[in-house]
């Protein structure tokens, strides 16, 4: 604002001065044709007709005519008054087309001395007064407005100067401030580069710690299910590989971490043949010992379905669903796992969906998008607090579109949610190289 106040200012005071000057350069124009330039031939001609009508008109000898009112220096002093006065506008034509045509009559008029003779001569000479009355009120006029247009210049100066000069001092403070808060932007630019540099650090730290220890039990589990320490029933057997499948998982989510926090963040996926009911199943059953103590059954209805992708990722995805799913579904409920209804997969082309359904309360329609954003939680409308920090859908989203595929949100019939991940049956995505190995940035 102060910039364009400044800017104006400076072209008033260069434009304002150019049109005054310009209005003045004509005023002063017309001011010297009629104020000398027309005035005083008229009044020569007013005075060579005064003496001429006194010759025709009087018993005086041509001898004693005075000089002035001789033919040749009327008709010189008409000249210069036709070649001024087209200047000064319609008024002053009209006046001197007047006065012209009535001395062309006098010339060709014979002048016996009679009345009408001496009535034509004092025409042609109010003729001429009108016109010089009319010059003189027209100097006196353009003398006014010139001295108005004087005064309207120098106030201009006197007032936009000023202006120009306060706006001029208010656009270099705001340059400065503007700088300034141009230096503070680029100090917080890299505070926040260095804050973001440290998190990868720390999370790169802590991740390896993390992972070193899940790898350690990872290993006790596994001598545990060889049998190295001595035999396990098959009971305890079972719960022991889920445990391990569940340690590897979670070390599988630290190498995720990892790659997130090096330079390029990036997530690799590696995509093998699978059969999506298997993947379905252990998901649900690395979940029955939580269901079990919400009192929630768990049902599975995935027939064999072969399929390539990332069983590792996939099986992340589904447990971050199941796990919401079983933190906001009431004591008594249920959730269970089948396939999409084919039309609606086929009106995704070729993709396979995972339904999983809840009987909890519901999500509002109007957060059926924002319910994948990072750190959004939905409030529980059943009384009981769910521990988290909204990542799970966002990363599961994430992970999901990483794949090929996405995850959708829907309302159950009767009440209940419905989480839908949709996969490509055998197709990779096209970034897939040779090696069966596929990049994507993971943002």
């Amino acid at each position: 604002m102060p910039s364009a106040f400044a800017i104006l200012a400076l072209l008033l005071l260069l434009v304002v001065p150019a049109v005054v000057d310009k209005r003045l350069g004509k005023l002063r124009a017309q001011l010297v044709a009629a104020g000398e330039a027309a005035r005083v031939p008229v009044n020569d001609l007013e005075a060579t007709f005064a003496s001429e009508l006194l010759a025709r008109n009087s018993a005086l000898p041509p001898a004693d005519i005075p000089a002035f009112a001789s033919k040749a220096k009327r008709d010189a002093d008409n000249a210069q008054l036709r070649a001024t006065v087209h200047q000064l506008g319609p008024s002053a034509i009209a006046y001197y087309t007047d006065l012209n045509d009535r001395l062309d009559a006098w010339d060709h008029s014979t002048h016996d001395g009679t009345a009408r003779s001496v009535q034509q001569g004092l025409e042609l000479l109010a003729s001429a007064e009108r016109l010089d009355s009319l010059l003189t009120t027209m100097s006196t006029s353009r003398r006014t407005e010139v001295l108005r247009l004087e005064r309207i210049d120098v106030m201009t100066a006197a007032i936009l100067a000023p202006i120009a000069l306060v706006a001029m001092v208010f656009v270099i403070l705001a340059g400065q401030r503007t700088l300034r808060f141009a230096r503070l932007a680029e100090q917080k630019r890299e505070e926040a580069v260095r804050a973001g540099e440290a998190r990868a650090a720390l999370l790169r730290g802590v991740t390896h710690d993390v992972k070193n220890p899940l790898g350690a039990a990872s290993g006790y589990a596994q001598l545990i299910e060889d049998g190295i320490v001595g035999p396990v029933p098959p009971r305890q057997l079972e719960m022991v590989h889920r445990i391990n499948r569940l340690v590897q998982t979670a070390s599988h989510t630290i190498a995720d971490l990892l790659e997130l926090a090096r330079d390029d963040g990036e997530l690799r996926v590696q995509y093998t043949t699978s059969d999506l009911s298997e993947i379905v199943s252990q998901v649900f059953d690395d979940h029955r010992g939580m269901a079990r103590e919400r009192e929630i059954e768990l049902d599975v209805a995935v027939p064999p379905t072969p399929i390539v992708t990332d069983p590792t990722h996939v099986r992340q995805i589904l447990s971050n669903v199941v796990s919401n799913a079983i933190k906001y579904t009431p004591p008594g409920g249920r959730i269970h796992a089948s396939i999409t209804d084919p039309k609606q997969a086929s009106r995704r082309g070729e993709v396979i969906g995972v339904e999983i359904r809840d009987t909890g309360p519901g999500i509002p329609p109007e957060l059926h998008e924002k319910v994948f954003e990072e750190f959004f939680r939905v409030d529980s409308k059943n009384g009981n607090s769910s521990n988290g920090n909204g990542l799970g859908l966002g990363i599961s989203r994430r992970l999901a579109r990483l794949l090929g595929g996405d995850i959708t949100l829907s309302d159950a019939n009767g009440g209940g949610a419905v989480f839908t991940l949709w996969l490509s049956l055998s197709a990779m995505p096209r970034s897939l190289n040779e090696r069966g190995v596929t990049t994507a940035l993971a943002s």
